[in-house]
């Protein structure tokens, strides 16, 4: 289901590729509002086995390089391709990312984008967000912002939509 083709892999990669396909398969067809935000955060939420583990996965990716290996700004700003899903609705295009106390580029989701927060230091919050997944609405505009400290995520962007602006 997740096509990973010509992306850097390592020995715990397919594993939370598993739990990702768990994941978008629970999306379906759901529009991304804030009704799929509410049942992310109740089915897949931090208190859950699956957001704990795929936190600890991604993290393992940092480490063994699969996962937010291309820098933006820094050591502070990565991100870096997981994979693509085409499954003939959201085709997400699945990202990870760290960030650390920054301000990212100011972009536009024209058909929204699915947030999975996992902050590494305790007070760290994405968008005044901390622990648990954040759904932006088709539409939507926003400086991708950490505060508080680091955070890892996974982000799944629909058809890979992302319109980047200059200063807002």
């Amino acid at each position: 289901m997740i096509d990973e083709t010509d992306l850097p892999t390592g020995k715990h990669k397919p594993e939370l590729i598993r739990h990702l396909e768990q994941l978008i398969s629970f999306i379906g067809e759901s529009a991304l509002d804030q009704e799929l935000e509410a049942r992310l955060n109740d089915v897949f939420g931090p208190h859950t086995e699956s957001f704990q583990e795929m936190k600890r996965l991604l993290r393992t990716g940092i480490d063994e390089q699969w996962a937010c290996y291309k820098i933006i700004d820094g050591p502070d700003y990565c991100r870096g391709r997981l994979g693509v899903v085409a499954d003939g609705h959201h085709d997400f295009v699945v990202e990870s990312a760290k960030l650390k106390n920054v301000k990212g580029n100011f972009h536009t989701h024209p058909l929204g984008e699915i947030n999975m927060i996992q902050p590494v230091d305790p007070e760290g919050q994405f968008c005044g967000k901390g622990e648990g997944w954040k759904v932006f609405a088709p539409g939507t505009s926003h400086y991708p912002t950490v505060t508080g400290g680091a955070c890892t995520f996974i982000f799944l962007l629909p058809k890979g939509a992302i319109e980047y602006h200059d200063e807002h």
